[in-house]
């Protein structure tokens, strides 16, 4: 069986690496063009081109998988099926019609729940436990076709957006084999998405960052996780911004008040909640500095702390 793979950053990657070294090497490789990238700004092809080149996979770099020119590769190829993850951008329907199995989709979700370009942030940021990959057959919808397959994990307490899609690229990779040799026995079974329980993951963006120390701890902490690697969360310390990296959600405090901040200057940074959780920054950056555990950045920070966070009323604690 014939199958043209599409995608364009790691996760897709790492999935079109694991087919290939299972005997399944998809006869084309589409993927979007390279773009500047990293502090330099350099060009720089994704990873999933970098991976067809190493692969010597036939690869085809396009900025509109729709226009004819991309569509008369594909129809040199004559694809049985078109196996799509994270590439990025839309298929219309003379994409889509092309196979006659059909376009195949991975998406890090448990569909129909976190429809959209950023499952595996938002599941986290909402404090789900469980999450997975779907594959579904693909209309011009978004994240709308029938499900052939799904495959669950849990989501670790302490687990990042990053960390969680590195285990679904290997989650999506078994499931993608599975889907590829239901295609070549004929055994292709979908399943209807319950309207009744689709959700959205908007797209994160920049301005989310901010910490909102209103907000309960658990769900702050969810938030850390959540944007890693990118963009990181954020505060403000003394005026100054902050990155935090890591989190722990402590006892609440007895009438301190939603935002007090609790410090001993040496070993601890503590900052009173909505719900009178205490949520401990312990692993911080401020601006144009490294990024350290609390007691490094203490040791190396004499100015006393009054403040953390713009959005709330502050009050200095021990």
């Amino acid at each position: 069986m014939k199958y043209v793979f599409m995608g364009t950053p790691g996760i897709a990657a790492t999935i079109l690496e694991s087919l290939c070294e299972r005997g399944h090497a998809p006869v084309a490789v589409v993927t979007q063009p390279a773009r500047q990238a990293g502090r330099g700004q350099k060009v720089t092809p994704s990873a999933v081109e970098q991976t067809a080149v190493r692969l010597q996979l036939p690869v085809w770099p396009t900025e509109d998988v729709n226009n004819a020119k991309t569509l008369e590769v594909l129809k040199e190829k004559s694809p049985d099926l078109i196996l799509v993850v994270a590439f990025g951008q839309l298929l219309k329907e003379s994409v889509l019609n092309l196979p006659k199995l059909g376009c195949l989709n991975i998406h890090a979700s448990l569909l129909p729940k976190y429809r959209g370009a950023a499952p595996v942030q938002r599941a986290i940021w909402d404090g789900e436990v469980e999450t997975g990959v779907s594959i579904q057959r693909m209309v011009r919808a978004l994240d709308a076709g029938d499900v052939l397959l799904q495959k669950k994990t849990p989501i670790r307490p302490e687990e990042t957006s990053g960390e969680l899609l590195e285990r679904l690229a290997g989650l999506g990779a078994e499931a993608a084999l599975e889907a590829l040799r239901q295609a070549e026995n004929g055994e292709m079974h979908f399943t209807p998405q319950d309207p009744q329980q689709v959700s959205i993951a908007r797209k994160i963006l920049k301005e989310e960052a901010e910490l909102n120390f209103m907000e309960p701890a658990q769900r702050l902490h969810d938030q850390v996780r959540a944007l890693q690697p990118w963009p990181v969360a954020e505060t403000k310390l003394n005026g100054d911004r902050l990155k935090v990296f890591k989190t722990k959600v402590l006892a609440p405090k007895k009438a301190a008040k939603s935002g007090t901040v609790l410090t001993d200057g040496k070993t601890h940074l503590h900052v009173v909640c909505g719900d009178g959780g205490v949520l401990a920054l312990t692993e911080i950056q401020l601006e144009n500095r490294k990024r350290l555990g609390v007691e490094d950045f203490l040791r190396g920070y004499p100015t006393p702390i009054s403040t953390v966070g713009p959005n709330v009323e502050k009050n200095a604690g021990k």
